[in-house]
């Protein structure tokens, strides 16, 4: 199949030694999918997308491609275009409100190829689309932290806030927990124990787009995560005189405890030396460092689930 198409390579070998020969094989086929088909603009009335050409043009030059809409609540296709001689178009005539999915596929002298699709279902409207994946940042016995990524379309206008609502496990209703113009939200009040499903809005002058929901609940309960240390690298040199800088990867929940030693002994803060910690890493941080300053540090990590403890020099 077209997939076959490519350079080979032959090799003999025997005793005397090895000889190479190269061959090209070339399927002739129909084409591979277009490839990058995205959405470009969303209006209330019309949807413009883009494509690329197909990686494999199946031995013959492409003549045209075909785009298709489909509305997502239907099972079949109907062709916009059939001799489209670009890598776009704008689909005209669409339903306010309604959601589609659209294909484009490339034809050559051989037929019809593979389709390339819109993966999800686009809304005709200019509200924004949803907000993209929803990730949870950090959870504890009465809070979650939550992000997400920008709507792909927004609807022609400025997002102008996003809206996060959650729902307790044994009630229908939706409630609004925060409204925040930034990509992250941090939901407090919530009853430990209890488990909850959340959901984000973006809205624009338009109005609100559909939610983009979390895709499993979320329990309200503190996180409790073994300690860890991991430096970069286990010595580290420097010239005297020079200024050093440290930074040690730290996890944990709860955050760790952490300290510090040179050579057995506690490490001592000065003007020069100084340490600072923050949520996921040490900084040891050295001034015009000192033949003295040289010598076997530890850092030591430690919360309630246990500790760890990593070297350098």
């Amino acid at each position: 199949n077209r997939y076959d198409t490519g350079k080979y390579t032959l090799t003999l070998e025997n005793s005397s030694g090895t000889k190479s020969a190269f061959v090209t094989v070339r399927v002739l086929d129909t084409p591979s999918p277009p490839v990058n088909l995205k959405v470009t603009e969303i209006t209330k009335d019309s949807v413009s997308i883009t494509w690329e050409p197909p990686l494999l043009d199946g031995g013959s030059k492409i003549k045209n491609y075909i785009v298709e809409k489909r509305e997502a609540t239907r099972k079949s296709y109907a062709a916009v275009v059939t001799n489209c001689h670009k890598n776009s178009w704008k689909i005209d005539q669409l339903q306010e409100g309604c959601s589609y999915y659209f294909r484009v596929t490339a034809e050559n002298e051989y037929g019809i190829g593979l389709p390339a699709r819109t993966a999800d279902p686009i809304k005709v409207a200019e509200v924004p689309q949803p907000p993209g994946k929803i990730t949870v940042d950090d959870v504890t016995r009465n809070s979650v932290s939550l992000s997400w990524t920008k709507p792909e379309h927004d609807g022609g206008s400025k997002i102008i806030q996003y809206i996060v609502e959650m729902q307790a496990k044994h009630s229908d209703k939706w409630s609004e927990c925060a409204r925040v113009k930034s990509l992250e939200a941090v939901i407090t009040n919530l009853t430990q124990g209890e488990e909850y499903l959340f959901r984000v809005v973006a809205v624009n002058e338009k109005g609100r787009s559909d939610p983009r929901s979390l895709a499993v609940p979320i329990i309200a309960k503190d996180l409790v995560i073994e300690p860890d240390v991991r430096p970069a690298f286990s010595s580290y040199s420097v010239q005297v005189g020079q200024d050093l800088k440290i930074e040690v990867p730290i996890s944990g929940r709860p955050k760790p405890t952490i300290t510090w030693t040179k050579d057995g002994l506690p490490l001592k803060q000065t003007t020069r030396v100084n340490v600072t910690d923050s949520l996921d890493l040490t900084v040891l941080s050295i001034k015009e460092t000192q033949k003295d300053d040289g010598g076997q540090y530890g850092i030591t990590v430690s919360n309630v689930v246990g500790q760890k403890t990593a070297s350098l020099e």
